[in-house]
């Protein structure tokens, strides 16, 4: 089963301070970014037809040694009734740089039915290294100007200019010890109705390049809305053990957010 992947996914499948507390920041182009302090999305995760679970990822204000930076937090949690024979709670927190939109710190922590399973991750976007902390060992690995972890990935490329059909925009991850090459392609146009309402969206696939071989990893298909909140409203993936779903049951946006777009679908 692979809730928790989903909801850290949401690739699939992710704060401010002071002023920023009630208005969106600023990414490094000096642009409004489409998130902020208060955003909360919650999807509903699905295999097949059978609802599994609940992913909420929540962008919260924060101060981190003297930088202002966004908070993400990702929550991937199964229901009670896929939790009498395989329980998930996944809780991973991403440390997202508010000027460069770049990532900090990628704290992981999981439990997949028996299985527990803990990573710290310190990014030095100076030296451009990865610090990864994992049962007691640790690792520093080099890693590309401005890296993006597994969840700031996520906001960063909502943070771009919104992508067009046929365009593919690359963004550099580092991610279970490796330097991962991002590949999100603008497929079509769709209109989706998900819980949360009816949505006029771009239908992505988002591919991993790995030292340049493109792996076999299952096709992910996100449905961002087609709006200045670029909302990922839909995500599919289809894995070995079939087609796992996850759609956003309800949202909360930054309050100028909800202003421009009447806080509604």
């Amino acid at each position: 089963m692979k809730w928790a992947w989903i909801g850290a996914g949401c690739v699939a499948v992710g704060g401010w301070f002071a002023s920023a507390v009630a208005n969106p920041g600023t990414g490094a182009r000096g642009e409004l970014v489409p998130f902020g302090h208060g955003e909360r999305l919650v999807y509903e995760l699905s295999w097949y037809n059978l609802v599994g679970g609940t992913a909420t990822l929540e962008v919260e204000a924060a101060d981190q040694g003297g930088t202002p930076v966004f908070r993400v937090r990702s929550l991937a949690k199964s229901n009670e009734f896929v939790s009498l024979f395989f329980p998930v709670e996944d809780r991973i927190e991403s440390l997202i740089d508010r000027d460069g939109l770049y990532a900090l710190r990628l704290d992981v922590h999981q439990q997949e039915g028996k299985r527990n399973r803990e990573r710290l991750t310190e990014f030095d976007q100076v030296s451009h290294t990865a610090t990864v902390m994992k049962q007691g060992e640790r690792r520093v690995f080099d890693v590309p100007p401005a890296v993006q972890d597994s969840l700031s990935a996520l906001y960063y490329f909502r943070s771009l200019p919104p992508i067009r059909v046929g365009q593919t925009v690359m963004i550099n991850v580092h991610e279970s010890s490796k330097n991962w090459r991002l590949a999100i392609v603008g497929l079509d146009r769709e209109t989706v109705t998900t819980p949360a309402g009816t949505f006029h969206t771009v239908r992505t696939r988002a591919q991993v390049e790995f030292e340049g071989v493109f792996l076999d990893r299952g096709e992910v298909f996100i449905w961002f809305s087609d709006d200045a909140r670029r909302l990922p409203v839909q995500m599919k993936s289809k894995i070995k053990i079939g087609k796992i779903t996850a759609r956003l049951s309800e949202y909360t946006l930054t309050r100028s957010l909800e202003a421009s777009q009447g806080g509604g679908p």
